[in-house]
């Protein structure tokens, strides 16, 4: 088949985040299976027009105030082109109505919606147009096929009112790291000697409002008066970074707090297999990527109750979950993860189990038969 999928970003742009991984990460080995795949996304400073990214092939054109009409300009071209089978748009923030400018099947992926959760993102006249297109969705894809990565996201879509029959839910993958000392480090059998010597909790994501950055460093900042000893790493860059110095001063937290900044894979695996626990503070996510991250290193989290997160965490088994925004409640999750060590690594062993039960294989095979049965499916209308 030929595929084409529209997104906002590729996995190269300085801004991707889990969408953009998730988006490669399947594609690609659906390009190993001997399929192609075109990705028509936006461009950046330093990009290429066309190249191979993955085996996927990339075209790259216009930012993303304007990416509703680039798509509207260049969709046809490109089925001039290409003759797709079928298209894929990946609706992460705007939707861009692939279907008015393609008449080829299509196939809409989504992670989360952002519903009420925009307006702590965004600035209000941009938080109500995501908000707003969000609600019109059932009345634009009426007959379209859609696939999310949890069952929260299937629900959400269902109460603004796609019908469920339409909704498939496949997960995404989750693979071992892979660095020198993984091995040891992902045994659960013990905790290394830097966690013993300089124990720290880590927050790992890009820092943006809705990651709920705030929360975070306000639930450290009530567990540190217990516990001077230990540390909060805050490993990714992002556009709140700059803020945070500040905030970490007149708290009286220098020297507890670390701001590593975006790291190198290899050191993003190193810091989350010496951590306590992850946490996962969003106000909404899709799944949980970094969740299964720390998991296959035996690492447990402690994660808002939200869509996404009540999926890659399950309660009291392989994470502890509290109300979004609830900093006293995460700090009281991280005071129960630090001072029991057993209930620490059990949950660690659990969470290593679950994250082990998912694969990107399964993920691209399942993905690629519902894109066939889309097609099919078009045929037979």
């Amino acid at each position: 088949m030929k595929i084409l999928v529209v997104n906002y970003r590729d996995r190269m742009h300085p801004a991707a985040g889990g969408a953009e991984k998730h988006l490669h990460r399947i594609f690609s080995k659906i390009v190993e299976m001997g399929h192609t795949v075109v990705l028509f996304t936006t461009t950046f400073p330093g990009a290429k027009e066309r190249e191979i990214v993955d085996g996927i092939q990339v075209i790259r054109k216009g930012g993303d105030l304007m990416f509703q009409l680039t798509v509207a300009l260049n969709l046809k071209k490109l089925d001039r082109e290409f003759d797709f089978d079928v298209v894929v748009e990946d609706l992460n923030k705007l939707p861009v109505f692939a279907h008015w400018f393609v008449r080829k099947p299509l196939l809409v992926q989504m992670h989360h919606l952002w519903r009420k959760s925009i307006f702590a993102e965004a600035f209000f006249p941009i938080a109500f147009m995501v908000w707003f297109f969000e609600r019109i969705i059932p009345f634009f894809y009426r007959t379209q096929n859609f696939v999310v990565v949890s069952p929260s996201t299937k629900k959400e879509l269902a109460e603004i009112g796609v019908d469920e029959s339409r909704i498939s839910v496949i997960y995404n993958g989750s693979e071992k790291p892979n660095f020198p000392g993984c091995a040891d480090l992902a045994t659960g059998t013990a905790e290394s000697s830097e966690t013993a010597a300089n124990p720290y909790f880590i927050w790992l994501s890009r820092v943006h409002r809705y990651k709920g950055i705030w929360t975070a460093l306000e639930a450290f900042e009530i567990f540190s008066k217990s516990h001077p000893e230990v540390q909060l790493k805050i490993v990714g860059g992002g556009p709140l970074l700059k803020k945070l110095p500040a905030w970490i001063k007149s708290h009286g937290l220098d020297g507890k707090v670390e701001l590593t900044g975006f790291v190198p894979a290899a050191r993003k695996y190193e810091l989350l297999s010496s951590s306590l626990a992850l946490l996962q503070t969003s106000y909404k996510e899709g799944w949980g990527l970094t969740v299964m991250e720390a998991a296959q290193l035996c690492k447990t989290t402690i994660a808002s109750d939200v869509p996404g997160l009540c999926d890659s965490v399950r309660d009291g088994e392989t994470g502890i979950l509290f109300p979004s925004g609830d900093a006293t409640a995460c700090a009281s999750a991280m005071e129960k993860i630090y001072s029991d060590a057993e209930l620490r690594a059990n949950l660690g062993k659990n969470a290593k189990h679950y994250a082990e039960s998912f694969s990107w294989e399964n993920s691209a095979r399942e993905t690629l038969e519902l894109l066939e049965r889309t097609v099919d499916w078009s045929v037979r209308k």
